[in-house]
């Protein structure tokens, strides 16, 4: 307090969104997100709910930057450490991000939080967050594959001679 007035820091666009680290297991680990958020409770009514992109959507990297809140250098900088690739790239028509590349920069961003400007050690985390994902979708395949295996062979009625 200077003068009975309240001091803020000036506001980095470096800081990261996510204060909670249950919100950063969250934002990285997809297949939770949904019961957790919901066991969550819930706060005042100015929380406000992040913009989830319809999946035939494309932006601009300047609606992008305003979207999630992050300088277009540092998407460009995110883009030159191959941590983020946009939808389209071309030198004429400029950087464009669909839905899954805005939930890559948030991810980016939460794990900014987390370890601050280690690109090498972001992008480590993100390819096996995505290995993990491929893991988790093979095996669901796979279970329900072998589920369903039985309930065709009983109900064949073909022989074979």
């Amino acid at each position: 307090m200077v003068n009975g007035t309240t001091v803020r820091a000036p506001s980095n666009h470096f800081s990261p969104p996510y204060h909670s680290q249950q919100l950063l297991c969250e934002m990285i680990n997809r297949s939770t997100r949904s019961t957790s958020m919901a066991k969550r409770p819930q706060t005042s009514s100015h929380a406000i709910q992040l913009f989830e992109p319809p999946a035939d959507a494309v932006y601009t990297i300047d609606a992008t930057s305003r979207m999630v809140d992050v300088p277009r250098r540092t998407i460009l900088v995110y883009c030159k450490h191959k941590l983020l690739s946009p939808a389209v790239d071309t030198v004429d028509h400029g950087y464009y991000f669909d839905r899954d590349g805005i939930r890559a920069l948030r991810r980016i961003e939460a794990l900014r939080s987390v370890c601050g400007n280690d690109f090498a050690g972001i992008r480590i985390i993100l390819d096996l967050t995505a290995a993990l994902e491929r893991s988790r979708s093979d095996i669901r395949s796979t279970s329900r594959a072998k589920d369903s295996g039985p309930a065709k062979k009983r109900g064949s009625t073909h022989r074979f001679q």
